[in-house]
């Protein structure tokens, strides 16, 4: 329960006792933080999943067979798994090391990237995917969680859960 403090001074009401909540919404932050990055993955994943190659295994090797989506399809399509497989993410404070490199999410912050070398290009279409376009399946993500302001709304459903958890609702 909280400790909260209410005293009148005169002509004001002077309501205290906060404090407790105040220090925890760091941690509510940095969850609904971590929530929404994981749902925009999970988005950007899905991005990443178009019809792809398909094949068999037969006599004893792998048979790639034709993809039915021509190249430069979107959602992207799969050809060998690398772009979805070095796709992640972090929640505040992580480090993680990819083949693109060093990621690290601030205190505050969290990251939804995609480590391969080629991601960029496709994302943007440039070099080799310049002919098809952009495919810009990060922000394509962030722009469909966020439909109606689910952002906001996991931060607000995060502050909630805490201010129930010392029973102010």
């Amino acid at each position: 329960m909280l400790d909260l403090w209410i005293s009148t001074k005169g002509n004001k009401i002077i309501i205290s006792g906060l404090g407790h909540l105040i220090k925890e919404i760091p941690g509510v932050l940095q969850r609904g933080l971590s929530r929404s990055a994981e749902d925009i993955y999970h988005k950007a994943f899905d991005f990443l999943s178009g019809p792809g190659a398909k094949g068999e295994y037969s006599s004893g090797r792998w048979k790639k067979r034709k993809s039915p989506v021509p190249a430069g399809g979107y959602p992207v399509p799969v050809r060998t798994g690398h772009l979805r497989t070095l796709l992640d993410w972090l929640e505040p404070g992580e480090t993680k090391i990819g083949f693109g490199g060093s990621f690290t999410a601030g205190s505050m912050e969290a990251i939804v990237y995609d480590s391969a070398e080629y991601a960029m290009d496709i994302h943007e279409g440039k070099r080799s995917s310049k002919k098809y376009g952009p495919r810009r399946y990060i922000t394509d993500a962030f722009e469909a969680f966020n439909q109606g302001g689910k952002f906001e709304k996991t931060l607000e459903d995060e502050i909630q859960k805490e201010i129930r958890k010392h029973g102010l609702s």
